[in-house]
């Protein structure tokens, strides 16, 4: 190890340049710097990683990385990776608890792609259990209203709503009926833009009912049944997960 202008150079071959071994240390080392505390490279090694951490076998609640920031719109942890299909910029695995736990509010800017599993809500119930809600899927990317209505002498308009008709696409989208008092034929006609009319087979009909307008989004093409590029990563690639790499 050679030193100048308080600068620590570790020069090779070695496998481990600096090591401290923590029994009486509650910090293995700080390091402080304007940009960067610690930057982690790998010349060589093309499995290697930048910066390993490992946490201890026993005890609970330990991390092998802690990342926090305490300034303004900070970031605790930032991950990037760009070349190719199978570059993740965060990959998690557990063989038996959870490969990731968000505590507070989470957004996706892009697609969401579940594979091999469900999607679903945990809906607590009175009894103090909780149950899964299942999504429902479909092969096309749709939007959904519901609403209810009233015939008055066998008719009734019913206009879309203004920000549900700004999102779905200008073709034809589907409206289901259900009638809730006597059986008046309803049916669906002079669907527009705007909106649609329910008539009856009888011009006297006066009767409830209510409608499930299904149309398909406007914002993204959502091909049906497009093919999906699955990209299985092997379990030992990218970075051993043993401490015997340090």
């Amino acid at each position: 190890m050679s030193s100048s202008d308080n600068q620590f150079i570790a020069l090779g071959p070695a496998d481990i340049g600096f090591k401290t071994h923590a029994t009486r240390i509650t910090t293995g080392g700080e390091f402080h710097g304007t940009l960067a505390g610690v930057v982690g490279r790998v010349q060589t090694n093309p499995g290697g990683s930048g910066v390993l951490g490992f946490s201890p076998t026993t005890g609970t609640q330990c991390a092998g990385v802690v990342g926090t920031s305490l300034a303004p719109a900070g970031n605790g942890v930032i991950a990037d990776a760009h070349e190719g299909p199978s570059a993740y910029a965060v990959w998690a695995r557990s063989s038996r608890g959870l490969a990731a736990r968000f505590d507070g509010k989470v957004m996706v800017n892009g697609d969401f792609i579940v594979q091999g599993g469900a999607k679903s809500a945990v809906v607590p119930l009175s009894d103090g259990t909780a149950r899964l809600l299942y999504a429902i899927e479909s092969p096309e990317s749709w939007f959904e209203d519901f609403g209810f209505g009233h015939l008055s002498q066998g008719y009734a308009r019913i206009a879309l709503d203004e920000v549900f008709a700004s999102i779905i696409r200008d073709d034809a989208y589907h409206v289901f009926i259900t009638e809730y008092e006597d059986n008046n034929s309803l049916y669906v006609t002079g669907r527009t833009r705007d909106g649609f009319e329910v008539r009856s087979k009888t011009a006297t009909g006066n009767s409830e009912f209510s409608y499930r307008i299904v149309a398909k989004r406007s914002d993204i093409p959502a091909t049906r049944f497009a093919e999906a590029s699955v990209h299985e990563k092997p379990a030992d690639e990218d970075v051993s997960l043993s401490e015997d790499a340090s």
